[in-house]
């Protein structure tokens, strides 16, 4: 049986064992949900000519998230968990599902389909009203995961140390793709949180330990992972740190993250992403053993080795009024990743996967203003800074999004 499958048949049952105990607390129904408006100006583009062309995008509103969660402290040492998923307002797909049990506050197991816990943002990415902005940071865009954002398992605690707490997570799960035979991933985390809740620093690791496959085919669209679709098998590695700043009506926030891959490209899926995605020249010299044959499998680079990297910094300063609070807020991502292409259908990133060398920076300004705790309008606009066609060039997009919160 995949381990998948074990590890949710092992969450369901600790829910049924646990069922037999004295309920502790009654069950807790909760959501958010959210609706967004964007546009694009003065996109680069490549006419037929090879010239630079510049468009606009037509606005579009979407519907990015919906999440319906119930949780329940069972007894005083088991604890059960489900978040339902419905962002377009299409298709629910269960986001999380875990069983937990506590032996002690240094040591408890939990066993489903858990976030992975990862910097300071990939565990609270569903509550898009309680954090500063719109979008996540650059690792967690969902074009370009540096890491998929669950796991099977993880072991955690938590013991007093100084004037705080320090956290330490563990886990392991099937990895990306398919499982791999005598390949066990594993992830970790470690954090100190003051009692104040002022200051967390922390530093998060991840290891294929071995080669694995994508979970996306070339032409179905932006891997869930850290794997890109026409990778037959990648190696790699993500590590870095992070620190949060809250003093009085601020909060600063900075992450750094690198993520070292070995592995073989699949000279199929190479072939059928050259012939179909529009790669530009420096993706085709980095594909090709010579870009003047003819693209067929005995042409392509094979071996690859590559470095994905990203740093963030975020900042927000609170303003309480008579009418509410108001946010403003600023934040700097830079990404790099010289594996990608653009085209999303084709497991792309259309904005370091359009850059010349892979990289691009992008400054956003923004303000949120919350009426009341449970509601949050946001505005913000970003400029992408990036080099394309051999010039530097840059285009700008707005958003606008109002979340919920509901049954808190």
């Amino acid at each position: 049986m995949r381990a998948r499958s074990w590890s949710l048949m092992i969450a369901l049952g600790l829910l049924i064992c646990a069922g037999t105990a004295a309920v502790a607390s009654p069950l807790m129904q909760y959501g958010y949900f959210a609706s967004r408006y964007e546009r694009t100006f003065n996109e680069p583009g490549l006419a037929e000519d090879g010239a630079t062309v510049y468009n606009d995008a037509p606005g579009e509103w979407s519907h990015p998230s919906f999440n319906l969660m119930f949780q329940q402290q069972i007894n005083d040492k088991v604890k059960a968990y489900l978040n339902l998923n419905g962002s377009g307002a299409g298709t629910i797909d269960v986001r999380n599902l875990w069983g937990e049990y506590a032996f002690s506050p240094l040591f408890r197991v939990r066993v489903g389909k858990i976030y992975r816990t990862f910097g300071l943002y990939n565990e609270i990415l569903d509550a898009v009203p309680t954090y500063l902005g719109i979008e996540p940071p650059e690792l967690f865009d969902g074009d370009h995961l540096l890491i998929s954002r669950t796991t099977q398992l993880m072991i955690y605690g938590t013991h007093d140390v100084g004037a705080g707490s320090m956290r330490y997570t563990f886990s392991t799960d099937n990895g990306e793709g398919d499982p791999v035979l005598d390949v066990y991933p594993v992830g970790m985390d470690l954090r100190y949180v003051t009692a104040d809740d002022r200051m967390t620093l922390g530093s998060s690791f991840y290891s294929s330990n071995g080669g694995l496959t994508p979970d996306r085919g070339p032409g179905e669209g932006s891997p869930k992972g850290g794997i890109l679709p026409w990778m037959a098998e990648d190696d790699f590695k993500v590590f870095g740190g992070y620190a949060q700043v809250r003093q009085s009506a601020v909060v600063l926030q900075f992450e750094y993250w690198v993520s070292p891959h070995s592995g073989l490209r699949d000279p199929a899926g190479v072939v059928e992403v050259v012939s179909n995605a529009g790669v530009s020249q420096p993706q085709l010299e980095r594909f090709l053993l010579d870009t003047e044959r003819a693209t067929d499998e005995t042409n392509v680079r094979v071996p690859v080795d590559f470095d994905v990297k990203t740093w963030y910094l975020r900042g927000g300063y609170s303003i309480e009024s008579s009418v509410g609070e108001f946010v403003p807020y600023g934040q700097w991502d830079w990404y790099s990743n010289p594996e990608t292409i653009a085209e999303k259908d084709w497991g792309g990133d259309n904005e370091a996967g359009v850059s010349d060398d892979g990289k691009f920076n992008k400054a956003t300004l923004g303000i949120i203003y919350r009426p009341v705790p449970q509601v949050a309008l946001k505005l913000d606009g970003s400029t992408h800074y990036y080099k394309f066609n051999g010039e530097d060039e840059k285009y700008s997009e707005i958003r606008f999004d109002i979340s919920y919160v509901f049954g808190l």
